[in-house]
């Protein structure tokens, strides 16, 4: 294992700290600041900030560990990619936080008030996102490494994506616009009692991901559904495990002490955690992935292509020194490694 891998567990174990501090320091909290209880906010906001470096440290250990394509590698070579990058990641935190917060009522965050919400939610979702991806990657690249090479079937493109993307995001808009008819408040701290129905965001976030995707696929940028049709069902698996992992670890961390609280989610809870949140995680990972990539596509070819081998030279001592995986912007390659273009 290589530094990056050891820091990121080291930040992933530190970050259970937050589960030492005695409870009452969380349900009684007395040291105010403008309303704000700073150690719970404190404690739990470096314990986060802990748990999600170390996602993206062991993330990207794994990537240069099994010779994959590195994120970082690919945002710091461009100063104005990598402030693209962070800006596409901060959109797509937004879009969710629009969707599942403001207008959905699903989560609330307890200890925070207003003007630290205001503060933080822009750089706090674009750090977030780093994660996600990160965590996928390192999935992805074990996936691109072990599994067995298949020919692609590209298969035509469906033509009513626009249609259905389109449909979803006018009907989620009408049935909130009738909701919130009578007024709308922002709830961030406290939660609220009458909240519209779950579904109405399963809309929202079909319409989100079902436009991002018929736009990539205008543009003949590789996505989700694209690698899908050409029979590359590495991203999806990825995004399974990645979800089983990273998501099902953070939430039970957080189902201690509630950095976030859940609210109006159907069905059962496992763990302290509504089983509909862990049933959603791969949604989450799927619009993170795609809905970036209007703002940042050089990432597509990254996030849904298979690498291929850089040929390297030879060591004079050693023999054929390891061969990191490139990818090859602008097409998509199959299991195989053909680069196949895009369907129109």
């Amino acid at each position: 294992m290589n530094a990056a891998v050891w820091a990121g567990l080291f930040c992933l174990v530190a970050s259970c700290g937050q589960l030492l501090v005695p409870s009452r320091v969380y349900d009684r909290p007395t040291d105010l600041v403008l309303g704000l209880p700073v150690v719970p906010v404190v404690v739990l906001g470096f314990s986060a900030t802990l748990f999600t470096t170390g996602v993206i440290l062991l993330g990207e250990g794994i990537c240069r560990r099994l010779g994959a394509p590195s994120l970082w590698t690919l945002a710091v070579a461009d100063p104005a990619r990598f402030a693209r990058v962070l800006l596409a990641g901060a959109a797509a935190g937004l879009a969710m936080e629009l969707v599942a917060e403001w207008l959905g009522r699903l989560w609330i965050y307890p200890y925070w008030t207003v003007w630290l919400y205001a503060l933080i939610v822009v750089p706090g979702f674009a750090f977030y996102w780093l994660s996600i991806v990160e965590s996928y990657l390192a999935v992805k690249a074990v996936l691109d490494r072990i599994a067995r090479p298949s020919r692609s079937v590209v298969l035509r493109r469906s033509a009513g994506l626009f249609l259905l993307g389109g449909s979803a995001l006018l009907v989620a808009l009408l049935l909130y616009l009738h909701w919130y008819a009578q007024g709308y408040v922002l709830a961030v701290q406290h939660p609220v009692g009458h909240a519209p129905p779950f579904w109405y965001a399963l809309i929202a976030f079909l319409g989100v991901w079902a436009t991002a995707e018929a736009l990539l696929s205008r543009w003949g940028r590789p996505s989700l559904l694209g690698s899908l049709r050409r029979g590359y069902w590495t991203p999806l698996i990825a995004i399974a495990g990645a979800s089983a992992v990273f998501g099902v670890l953070m939430e039970l961390q957080n189902a201690v002490h509630r950095h976030w609280a859940y609210q109006n989610w159907p069905g059962g809870w496992v763990a302290g955690v509504p089983a509909a949140v862990l049933a959603a995680w791969p949604l989450q990972y799927a619009t993170f992935l795609v809905l970036p990539l209007l703002l940042a596509p050089e990432l597509s070819a990254l996030f849904f292509t298979h690498p291929t081998p850089t040929p390297r030279p030879l060591h004079p001592l050693s023999g054929p020194l390891p061969r990191p995986l490139s990818v090859d912007h602008g097409v998509n390659r199959g299991l195989d490694g053909v680069s196949e273009p895009e369907t129109p």
